[in-house]
């Protein structure tokens, strides 16, 4: 009588994962690509699941390794526009028709009307739809949003190479929501995302990145550097460099736990950091900073890159 077979089952890996992978890799990057391998497909709402993990941690790994060339980027970029739930759309868009022929026609003849209707226009360089003009007017009459502030929302978009109606619309049902109702309010908040876009901008260039883009998480870890830490772009960057010399790969929450310790010693500057945490050879071949561990990487890996609860600044 034969006997069951008790082997286990067996995942083919990629010999690159073990051999540069293995030590600086997070656990949390592991366990995906482990998983990844093992379902022979990419269901980020599936892999979330399975592992217990949030999905913008189950992307952040994806992206991993994504950039090791682990995984070919357009499956990664096919199942993260799949796994990604709809967004709600605001009330004009469902109901384009909310506000009746009649009703529009009465408010057209006001000189308020006529005035975003006209310079709407002009920022998006082409008419508007019939259901455009219903929608902003929409927003002006039912939403209480001045014609300057509506005007302010499309030139924002429009600087930004996001002219259309749907990404507008949705801009405007949050001002909205948040009471930006004021040409003032209006102004910080183009400020606020006006820098924080400029700075991301400024770390994709330094970090090399080109079109690969940023996750959720990447976000956060930017304005937390910037606005919580109080780093510029050039200590980002030489933070950035120690990382890449160190596991090979870019690595924002290597990078972020860097920039803690910088920020935890007082080095504020690349002069101090030069002479306040230069990187040291222990017997194990570890590297430590002179005011702390740094680029401890067992530790890195206890830890599985856990990032802070940073506030969304996005």
């Amino acid at each position: 009588m034969k006997t069951a077979n008790r082997l286990p089952s067996f995942v083919a890996v990629p010999a690159d994962i073990i051999d540069k992978h293995l030590k600086t890799a997070s656990g949390v990057y592991l366990k995906v690509i482990l998983y990844v391998l093992r379902a022979n497909g990419i269901e980020i709402p599936a892999i979330s699941a399975a592992l217990g993990l949030p999905e913008r941690d189950v992307e952040e790994a994806l992206h991993y390794w994504c950039s090791a060339g682990i995984l070919p980027e357009e499956e990664v970029s096919a199942a993260i526009a799949k796994g990604r739930k709809p967004e709600p759309q605001p009330p004009v868009l469902e109901s384009p028709e909310a506000m009746s022929a009649a009703d529009f026609q009465a408010a057209a003849g006001r000189e308020e009307v006529k005035f975003l209707l006209t310079t709407a226009e002009k920022l998006l360089g082409r008419p508007l739809s019939s259901t455009e003009q219903k929608g902003y007017v929409f927003f002006l009459e039912e939403y209480g949003l001045p014609a300057d502030v509506i005007v302010m929302a499309i030139d924002f978009c429009c600087m930004h190479d996001r002219g259309n109606y749907r990404y507008i619309a949705k801009m405007l049902a949050g001002w909205h929501e948040e009471g930006i109702n004021t040409h003032p309010l209006a102004e910080e908040y183009i400020r606020n995302q006006s820098q924080r876009i400029g700075r991301e901008a400024e770390v994709i260039e330094a970090f090399g990145l080109g079109k690969r883009g940023l996750t959720t998480a990447n976000r956060k870890c930017i304005a937390h550097w910037y606005q919580d830490l109080g780093f510029n772009i050039e200590m980002i960057r030489m933070a950035y460099e120690r990382t890449v010399d160190q596991i090979g790969q870019v690595s924002f929450p290597y990078i972020n736990k860097i920039l803690e310790n910088w920020h935890a010693l007082g080095l504020k500057t690349p002069e101090e950091v030069l002479t306040g945490d230069t990187p040291k050879k222990g017997k194990n071949g570890k590297t430590f900073g002179q005011g702390g561990t740094s680029y401890d990487l067992q530790a890195f890996d206890r830890q599985g890159f856990d990032l802070p609860d940073l506030d969304d600044h996005s």
